[in-house]
């Protein structure tokens, strides 16, 4: 007996005895997926809905593209000429050196109001002015009218009136 024959006779002993096997295998996986198919059939749509942004993202594919390049030019465009600039800045050797600034705008504000009020005071004198005093002749004579009650209420703008003062030109306006 050669080598040839042996095997081929364990091959068909093999087959007939793992036939009903395979058979049997058969019949429950047939039975198993006509009870799981409507689950199947389930699982696919909600599969293909989850998936549905991921190919819906695909379509912008050119957009991505677009804006990958633009980022990556700009960085690089970037790192260049800060580079640059620091090579010139360091070669020419003006760096920022911290400078002593002179006054600042609130310093500035300050001592030019200071020196305002040091005119005033120095150009009033000479003038001869007097402090204002309130003009009690005005208040004397609108005393009554402010005093009384519109029928509008104490507060408001209904309740006071504006009054107007008279033309001392001839030919009015």
């Amino acid at each position: 007996m050669s080598i040839a024959t042996v095997l081929s006779t364990t091959a068909v002993v093999l087959y007939y005895v793992c036939f009903p096997v395979i058979i049997i295998w058969k019949l429950l996986l047939a039975a198993l997926l006509f009870v799981a198919a409507p689950l199947l059939h389930v699982a696919h749509y909600l599969i293909h809905g989850v998936l549905w942004p991921i190919r819906q993202l695909g379509k912008l594919e050119t957009l991505y593209i677009y804006f990958g390049v633009a980022a990556l030019v700009g960085i690089l465009t970037g790192a260049i000429l800060h580079y640059s600039i620091n090579f010139i800045v360091r070669s020419l050797g003006i760096d920022r050196v911290a400078q002593e600034r002179g006054r600042t705008l609130s310093s500035y504000r300050a001592e030019k109001t200071e020196r305002q009020a040091k005119k005033m005071r120095q150009t009033l004198p000479k003038v001869g002015l007097k402090p204002l005093r309130p003009d009690t002749v005005l208040k004397e004579e609108y005393s009554d009218w402010l005093k009384q009650d519109k029928g509008f209420g104490t507060k408001g703008l209904l309740s006071t009136t504006i009054l107007e003062e008279e033309d001392s030109s001839e030919a009015g306006f």
